[in-house]
């Protein structure tokens, strides 16, 4: 054989070299992306996740396991007046996304109702005390009015709820309302034109309680307006001697029919 026929033979075997690598080549990265990286990520397996919000932590850490993902508890919880404590208020990926088996499902709850101090409000105004408790998220309830010889007159003398005590955000608390020494004579208020519930601060401040309430339709008064009363104004009574009243009640005026 020639020395030019060795060199053609040569020069083929390395082209045939040349094409088998290219198309081993080839072959590999069909491999592995058809089968080997599905594999390794998993391919095909993402699932829907499920909603598990305004359910129990139990509730849905039950689902979500089942489902074969891991539950994580966030470590902030949030208040919410609307849900119990320990209902999941959002969850992390959302709801109804694809997501894999095996993902990290975040959970955050509800810490249902939020707790606070109850601050002293006792020597402090009527007006005072109400701030004071709405700058403590409570709420002030009924006002009592009551004498003392300790407290002076307006301030507060008392409270339903002892200060440094825990309550529910927004609870109301009831005060006590110091109107000064106990007076040898208790005078009926004039109570005429005055609202309902102004004549009933009126009538606890007087020492006296209050009677019977009965309503009397009327177009010439606003809606419980004291249009009478049975103690006349000024007059002296006994403690806690009770006063009834007569308040305005919108009149209902008949629907004639043509």
């Amino acid at each position: 054989m020639s020395e030019s026929q060795n060199w053609f033979i040569r020069k083929l075997s390395m082209i045939k070299g040349i094409f088998a690598s290219i198309l081993l080549i080839i072959v590999l990265a069909m491999l592995m992306d058809q089968i080997v990286m599905p594999l390794y990520t998993k391919h095909g397996s993402e699932i829907e996740l499920p909603d598990v919000t305004e359910r129990s932590f139990e509730d849905a850490k039950e689902i979500l396991e089942t489902s074969g993902f891991t539950v994580i508890k966030e470590q902030e919880v949030r208040f919410n007046p609307l849900w119990a404590a320990g209902t999941v208020l959002y969850q992390n990926p959302t709801a109804y996304s694809r997501v894999k088996k095996g993902r990290r499902i975040y959970l955050t709850l509800c810490a249902g109702e939020k707790f606070v101090l109850v601050p002293r409000v006792t020597g402090n105004s009527e007006l005072n005390a109400e701030f004071i408790l709405k700058q403590a998220g409570l709420q002030l309830g009924e006002v009592f009015y009551e004498y003392s010889d300790y407290f002076p007159e307006n301030a507060v003398s008392d409270q339903s709820v002892a200060p440094n005590d825990t309550l529910a955000e927004k609870t109301l608390v009831d005060i006590t309302v110091s109107i000064g020494s106990l007076p040898s004579r208790f005078l009926v208020p004039d109570l005429l034109g005055k609202s309902l519930d102004e004549a009933k601060t009126l009538i606890r401040k007087a020492g006296l309680k209050m009677g019977q309430v009965d309503y009397e339709p009327t177009s010439q008064f606003v809606p419980e307006t004291v249009l009478s009363q049975s103690l006349q104004a000024g007059e002296e009574a006994e403690q806690n001697d009770p006063v009834d009243l007569i308040v305005s009640q919108l009149r209902e005026d008949p629907i004639w029919e043509e």
